[in-house]
């Protein structure tokens, strides 16, 4: 009976041990091809007979040389675009990370016979810029067929087979068809096709970075040029400015920097507004240095420069820490006119003035102090002078544009100190003004006529007003004689503003497109921007042939990655645009010689953009920011 016991208990502790014991996994990786000779291209299918034992697989890869994927089976088949031999791998895993590995080898042959492409259009020749031209695909494929059409136009890529094309570029276009035939080979061939200049044209010249500060940025800064356009000059926010020649030949570089070593914004960069420049009839430029928002010391002030036209300093007036200047110098036949936010408190220069409410009017040939005017609560930017040298100036927000009239040589204001009355532009005579003036630019006609862009609100709907100055009274004030709300919204530090055709139309920037009006009050067009991502910033230009432009820039996840120059026709529908970076945040220039100039930003630089058109100057009107190529301010 023992014996038999001990039997059974052996038997027991056996059966316990083999219980325990874990089964042994293997796998066996491997796959089979539907043939073992391809043509290049081809189609490779591929079945996955893998098995493992006492395991499941749970992953598997496929490794072909020039790339691998993971999946149990190929979605889509693979395929080589080189012959020879080809190694195909596969190694499944278990879930318990047991794997195996197996190697076959395919050959791939080339024995199919290239498409051969070919094309023609319509017109043959004599297309111009604007002229839609029909192509016809002509491609043929001596052992199948062309299954697949790829045109690159320019800088375009159409996919048709017969597409239609519309050339807003003009010059030597160069047309490439590729096309694909049904074992997927490609070929190509390219032509050339000759495209002239139309009235629709625009065409970017050249672009130059032009300032080595790597933290400079461009902002309401425009171009402006000499009195005949065989300079143009940029500034930016790492106080340099630079003047060109018409072919993008730097001519020298004048350093702003000595007053204002590290201008900064509040936030750190340099990212802040910098002045444009304005540009005498003699040639000298003034300059403002722009945006001193962390206040000035004794190394790091604001101030004014003017620089004759070799490049060199003619004088310097020092603002000491006044903040905010984010403006033209307004040029006068003998004064230059600027104002501030805020000047300092504690300067013998501004001891017993009214420091905050700061508009100065400097000698222009000396630099030295002239006199101080009332603007109320200081200024964001944006200022004008009628050809009598009465002097518009923007007020801080809802307290609208003061009129400065000049009277035995001095500047005077009517109305009281603290503005918000009936004397200023922007006061709608409702009791109180509702109207913010938003570092806008205005216009002024030949009439003095003066156009204004107001906000609702900061950030609110644009209104376009315009004032007949002659009507002015010294005990009434003056009232507009219209005023149209606008398709958008403007706000602060927008530098949108308005420009005049040679025949009186009013053109508007808001930040979501262009208005065109009539000179008595009627809206006649309104174009969007390209798609609600894209938002206008700066003035409108016009050219002699009543072309419109504007700069847009798109904005994705906060970041402004397009930027282009708007051409638009005098009926208010799309010429032409041109990329030109990622940032336009300006106002384009109009050369007297035709050239349209704009500052940006591409590549992380500050860069001065030229582009050509079909125009050979500005308008007769008030074309631009700032009135004219030169951004005196002054209608002349």
């Amino acid at each position: 009976m023992k014996s038999i016991e001990k039997i059974l208990l052996l038997s027991l502790s056996l059966f316990a041990l083999a219980s325990c014991t874990k089964p042994k996994i293997s796998v066996t990786a491997d796959f089979t091809t539907d043939k073992e000779v391809y043509e290049l291209y081809e189609d490779i299918k591929i079945t996955n007979t893998s098995v493992a034992i006492n395991d499941i697989i749970v992953a598997c890869k496929w490794d072909w040389g020039t790339g691998y994927k993971w999946g149990k089976q190929l979605e889509d088949p693979i395929s080589f675009d080189t012959v020879g031999e080809k190694e195909i791998t596969l190694t499944a895993v278990t879930n318990e990370n047991v794997s195996g590995t197996c190697t076959k080898i395919i050959t791939i042959q080339d024995t199919n016979n290239s498409p051969v492409p070919d094309f023609e259009w319509t017109p043959a020749e004599g297309i111009v810029a604007g002229d839609e031209v029909q192509f016809t695909d002509k491609s043929a494929d001596p052992d199948g067929s062309v299954v697949a059409w790829e045109w690159k136009i320019g800088a375009n890529t159409v996919t048709e087979q017969n597409p239609k094309f519309t050339f807003n570029e003009f010059g030597d276009i160069e047309v490439t068809l590729t096309v694909t035939d049904n074992q997927r080979k490609k070929a190509s061939t390219t032509k050339t096709i000759h495209v002239a200049k139309s009235p629709n044209s625009l065409e970017l010249a050249w672009a130059k970075p032009f300032d080595n500060d790597s933290e400079a940025y461009t902002k309401f800064t425009s171009p402006a040029t000499n009195a005949d356009g065989s300079v143009v000059y940029a500034f930016s926010s790492g106080l340099h400015l630079v003047a060109f020649d018409p072919d993008g030949n730097q001519k020298w570089v004048f350093d702003a920097n000595l007053h204002n070593p590290n201008p900064r914004s509040n936030d750190g960069t340099k990212t802040g507004s910098s002045c444009t420049p304005s540009v005498d009839k003699d040639g000298t430029i003034f300059l403002a240095l722009a945006y001193n928002e962390n206040g000035g010391t004794a190394d790091n002030e604001s101030g004014v420069y003017a620089v004759n036209p070799d490049g060199t300093q003619k004088w310097y007036f020092p603002w000491r820490n006044a903040k905010y200047i984010n403006v033209i110098p307004v040029i006068l036949d003998e004064k230059i006119f600027l104002a501030t936010k805020s000047n300092p408190t504690d300067d013998d220069l501004w001891t017993g003035k009214p420091f905050k409410d700061n508009g100065a009017i400097l000698n222009k040939a000396t630099g030295s102090f002239d006199q101080v005017v009332r603007v109320k609560r200081g200024s964001h930017g944006g200022f004008a002078a009628t050809k009598e040298e009465t002097i518009l100036v923007h007020t801080d927000d809802s307290y609208g544009t003061r009129l400065l009239w000049k009277e035995d040589g001095q500047w005077k204001h009517y109305g009281t100190d603290g503005g918000r009355d009936k004397f200023m532009l922007g006061f709608t005579y409702s009791g109180t003004t509702t109207l913010n003036s938003q570092t806008t630019y205005m216009a002024i006609d030949g009439a003095n006529r003066v156009y204004v862009l107001y906000g609702k609100s900061n950030g609110g709907q644009a209104v376009l007003m315009c004032y007949d100055l002659k009507k002015f009274s010294k005990t009434e004030g003056i009232k507009p004689e219209w005023s149209l709300e606008l398709d958008g919204n403007t706000k602060r530090y927008s530098s949108l503003g308005v420009a005049l055709d040679g025949d009186g139309t009013v053109y508007a920037t808001t930040h979501n497109g262009l208005t065109a009006v009539d000179p008595n009050g009627t809206k006649k067009w309104f174009i969007p921007t390209s798609s609600e991502a894209f938002t206008v910033w700066g003035s409108p230009a016009v050219d002699n042939q009543g072309y419109i432009y504007f700069n847009e820039s798109e904005v994705v996840d906060g970041e402004q990655t397009v930027a282009k120059l708007v051409k638009v026709k005098p009926d208010g529908t799309r010429a032409s645009e041109v990329a030109l970076g990622t940032s336009l945040r300006t106002s384009p220039t109009i050369s007297p010689d035709g050239t349209i100039y704009c500052t940006g930003m591409k590549d992380g630089k500050v860069t001065l953009f030229s582009v050509k058109g079909s125009a050979t100057g500005p308008a007769a009107g008030w074309s631009q920011l700032g009135g004219n190529p030169r951004k005196s301010c002054k209608a002349e």
